[in-house]
């Protein structure tokens, strides 16, 4: 019920209203349905960083992607636009409830439509909005943190807005890993709804740091995809396990 409310005010009352009623009707909705769906959101920003709900004007945020969820937990503490897969616009009623609270999707392998959006992204920064991206381009089990693309950088070079990047967490009630957040392979929405339901006291963790700079959008990429691994204590996906380097040092021996 909530998903068909939530639906039904992007259809017939956003088109009325202007971005702070919006994003303040967001942020609730998006509070709402964490709590539907057992979950808790904290927030732990980082030292040298604020709080989400602190940052004015525009900004790019970079966040680690483990599940469905995380649009609504960032939207939860601060307005968005979010950039989306094409194919998640098609998704039953979830779909269309992210398109209207301002998604901008893309279709990822074409080569022009990249260049578009990074225009409309760009557009957005120099309107003081915010524009959330997921640079690892698909959801991680949450155990480690894949190479970021750094295309959708480019944007907030040339706006010259910040680049905040944002870890995401999610435990159970105490403090551990949870597998009922992953949302990988060939999951369902629904399937994925079930099993959030079926675990209550999760804990979902955002992590806002410090905003990274660089003299590229490859330099900036790197930048914050380490510090957001040291924030949150996770490999990257191109490092090899110590216990694996040991091993290969001993056979070379």
């Amino acid at each position: 019920m909530l998903l068909i409310a939530g639906l039904a005010l992007v259809l017939f009352a956003f088109p009325r209203l202007g971005y702070p009623r919006r994003d303040r009707i967001v942020a609730s909705w998006s509070r709402l349905l964490l709590r539907a769906c057992g979950v808790r959101a904290v927030e732990l920003p980082a030292p040298g960083a604020g709080s989400l709900a602190e940052l004015k004007g525009g900004a790019l945020l970079l966040a680690n992607h483990v599940n469905w969820l995380d649009i609504f937990l960032i939207l939860s503490r601060t307005p968005a636009h979010f950039v989306a897969k094409m194919e998640i616009s098609g998704w039953p009623v979830v779909g269309a409830l992210v398109a209207g609270v301002g998604t901008l999707f893309v279709e990822r392998h074409r080569r022009r439509a990249v260049s578009q959006l990074n225009d409309r992204i760009e557009n957005m920064l120099r309107l003081a909005r915010r524009v959330a991206v997921f640079p690892e381009g698909t959801t991680s089990d949450g155990s480690r943190l894949l190479q970021f693309h750094a295309n959708l950088i480019e944007p907030a070079l040339r706006a010259g807005v910040p680049v905040v990047p944002v870890g995401l967490r999610y435990t159970d009630r105490h403090g551990r890993p949870t597998e009922a957040v992953l949302f990988t392979g060939d999951m369902t929405l629904g399937a994925s709804l079930w099993r959030l339901l079926g675990a209550p006291g999760i804990v979902a963790e955002l992590h806002p740091l410090p905003a990274v700079t660089g003299a590229t959008r490859h330099e900036v990429a790197e930048r914050a995809r380490h510090a957001m691994a040291e924030r949150l204590a996770l490999p990257m996906d191109d490092e090899v396990p110590e216990t694996l380097r040991k091993a290969l040092a001993k056979a070379a021996a």
